[in-house]
């Protein structure tokens, strides 16, 4: 968004006219103040900023669900969208519309729900500043009903701005609202995007191992490798142990895993079925999704070694003890492993020779800002 700069003060013969264009600058300062996006003096580097490190469905006030923007050479790329992921946008000064490029991993509510706020922001700063850019969104099998779906939802509270005159009618193709998403279904392994910076290949885990076969034909879950100019990084989404992402992951520079404590899963699927009054079966269901779907730091720690990949990242994680993650993830892994807080940022440099080779250093960014915990 433009930002806007008033070099004479309004006078009161033009106050009807200042008032209206006030109003606009006041929403359109708001965007260029709060929400910076990519620029041209963007640092030559790949940034991993986290805006969401939390598991879910259930909420927590402390944490968003995940979501995170990788940042390539001043270009940014979000995976996942959980609920509160705009809210975290806002807070690290990033403008969504900038962000012309999502993937999702799989369809879960902790990884897609934010998506409606993601998509709302969008579309009113595309609309008033009359843009015809598009915001393309990559992801499995049904990615085109969830995107169609959020659009549709968006539409209804920018339907009564566009009934009267003012910037949303303006914004009208057609005497409709046009959508600016674009959805790209991935149907199976192998390349799934590239652009004249990052390539991203994607490989089905094992986060729906359960499922029937023929449902696993339309739900699938992906893990994505993603080559930068400075470093490999892999995102595992949800997964349980799977062969494929240790092959996805071979000599990675950064692994981003999610990660469970197995004692801490015990006591939760325990809680809650004593909480809601469950059947045996329905709690022995719960427990089998979170220990054959998911894995614990053992099962990650075994999996960064297998892959060879230089340092691990953990998400997608019940904040309780971070430390205690790191610390039973390093009894299987020789490197160095980080417990990221909400709007944590880790920056790769460039590659250099280093005791491990050819490898890329990650680090917190020099210029990041501390996050509350």
């Amino acid at each position: 968004m433009p930002h806007f700069r008033f070099n004479q003060p309004l006078s009161c013969a033009n106050l009807l006219c200042g008032l209206t264009a006030s109003i606009f600058a006041i929403v359109t300062i708001g965007a260029a103040t709060g929400q910076t996006g990519a620029t041209a003096a963007a640092p030559r580097r790949t940034e991993i900023l986290f805006l969401g490190t939390a598991g879910g469905p259930p909420l927590r006030a402390e944490r968003s669900e995940p979501a995170t923007l990788l940042i390539v050479d001043g270009r940014q790329y979000l995976i996942d969208c959980g609920i509160g992921t705009m809210r975290r946008m806002l807070e690290a000064h990033v403008a969504s519309e900038d962000v012309q490029t999502i993937f999702f991993t799989h369809l879960h509510a902790d990884h897609d729900l934010g998506l409606a706020d993601v998509m709302g922001n969008d579309f009113f700063r595309l609309n008033t500043a009359g843009s015809a850019q598009t915001i393309d969104i990559y992801g499995p099998p049904q990615t085109k009903d969830l995107v169609d779906a959020g659009f549709r939802y968006i539409s209804f509270g920018f339907t009564a701005f566009a009934a009267e005159p003012g910037a949303i009618r303006a914004g009208l193709v057609n005497g409709q609202l046009r959508s600016p998403f674009v959805a790209h279904e991935i149907q199976r392994d192998g390349l799934a995007f590239k652009d004249e910076i990052i390539r991203v290949t994607a490989a089905e885990n094992t986060h729906y191992a359960l499922m029937s076969p023929q449902s696993r034909q339309q739900i699938k879950s992906y893990s994505y490798r993603i080559e930068t100019p400075h470093g490999v990084i892999v995102f595992t989404g949800d997964t349980g142990p799977s062969d494929a992402v240790i092959q996805l992951s071979k000599g990675a520079d950064v692994l981003v895993t999610e990660v469970q404590d197995v004692d801490e899963v015990n006591a939760f699927v325990k809680g809650f079925a004593e909480q809601n009054h469950w059947p045996p079966e329905r709690a022995a269901a719960m427990m089998a999704h979170m220990r054959q779907e998911h894995i614990d730091e053992a099962e990650v720690g075994d999996m960064a070694t297998k892959a060879q990949v230089k340092s691990v990242v953990l998400y997608h994680y019940d904040p309780v003890n971070p430390a205690a993650h790191i610390a039973k993830v390093k009894e299987h892994f020789s490197g160095p492993v980080f417990a990221p807080a909400d709007l944590d940022r880790y920056c790769i440099g460039q590659r250099g020779n280093t005791s491990n080779g050819n490898s890329a250093v990650l680090k917190r960014c020099e210029n990041s800002v501390q996050s509350p915990r």
